[in-house]
């Protein structure tokens, strides 16, 4: 069980979440990543199974975020938004030759 809790998720499974958690709604998460929905959904279902907590409520409608998955949900944009920062500090842009 250490070990499992040591290893990080698939970066596309927290992707499909952090979208998912933004737009409440796994048909538009799907749209801004470019996969199915069905794609979305599964990756949520395996990152809710690989971390053993319930990230979302389903509605008959739409999704809730559950007390877990809003923490998740909020320290998720914070790395994505350091991810972003250290790409913008660190890397050139594209040359064109």
């Amino acid at each position: 069980m250490e070990e499992r809790r040591g290893r990080l998720p698939a970066l596309n499974a927290l992707r499909a979440f952090e979208a998912s958690a933004r737009h409440l709604n796994f048909r538009l998460a799907a749209e801004e990543l470019g996969v199915t929905q069905g794609a979305v959904a599964q990756h949520v279902r395996g990152l809710e199974a690989d971390l053993g907590i319930r990230l979302f409520n389903r509605l008959p409608r739409s999704l809730a975020l559950t007390d877990h998955g809003r923490g998740y949900a909020s320290h998720l944009r914070q790395a994505f938004e350091l991810m972003r920062e250290a790409r913008r500090l660190h890397c050139a842009p594209r040359l064109h030759t």
